[in-house]
């Protein structure tokens, strides 16, 4: 009788955790600094589209080894994205006219074109895997008249370790983490690159 009613435990324990589990929608929470930029005497724009502003990840694997179960969820990147890429910008360049459309930007020396090129994440699918992301960003630089000077791509990843369920950490937690994470370097980068152009 015992085997069979731990039997039976464990049996309701697994299928509890089997069909989908929904991970909610991942904030994207930029940390940016701004502090050692050199400061540019240029007028500069930015283009921030709705493509680059509404873009999402919406993602759904297939089953998980470690919990028995489809994992899926939305990552909301472009607002907040957009957001920090504008401080950054600003930060360099002074006062910053921000656009939707290319029509809407006069009276610069330059302006921006930032794109998401990629952004992938995936959760561990065994128990001792991590949960991973990583984002590309192009961004086009085109000269106050509209021609094209040059493009440059800034790329980045995050992760966090399963190992950190053992601070308590949910599945949700550690998809947070390794999201930001790949964002905020992904920003350090793009600064890098703004100082180093100009």
């Amino acid at each position: 009788m015992k085997k069979f009613t731990l039997f039976l435990c464990i049996t309701v324990l697994l299928l509890s955790a089997c069909g989908t589990i929904d991970m909610r929608k991942i904030s994207v929470e930029p940390k940016i600094s701004t502090e050692n930029m050199k400061k540019s005497s240029l007028k500069a724009g930015l283009l921030l589209n709705d493509r680059l502003t509404s873009y999402k990840y919406a993602f759904e694997t297939g089953k998980q080894v470690f919990l028995m179960a489809n994992v899926k969820g939305e990552i909301d990147v472009g607002k907040n994205l957009s957001q920090a890429l504008y401080g950054i910008v600003s930060s360099k360049f002074g006062n910053v006219a921000v656009a939707r459309d290319v029509s809407e930007i006069h009276d610069v020396d330059l302006y921006f074109v930032p794109r998401i090129k990629s952004f992938k994440y995936s959760p561990p699918f065994t128990g001792m895997g991590s949960h991973i992301a990583a984002v590309e960003l192009e961004t086009e630089i085109f000269a106050g008249d509209g021609r094209r000077q040059r493009s440059f791509i800034v790329e980045a990843d995050g992760s966090r370790s399963m190992l950190n369920q053992f601070k308590m950490e949910t599945n949700y937690d550690m998809a947070h983490y390794a999201v930001n994470e790949a964002i905020d370097k992904l920003l350090k980068e793009f600064s890098r690159k703004l100082d180093e152009l100009y």
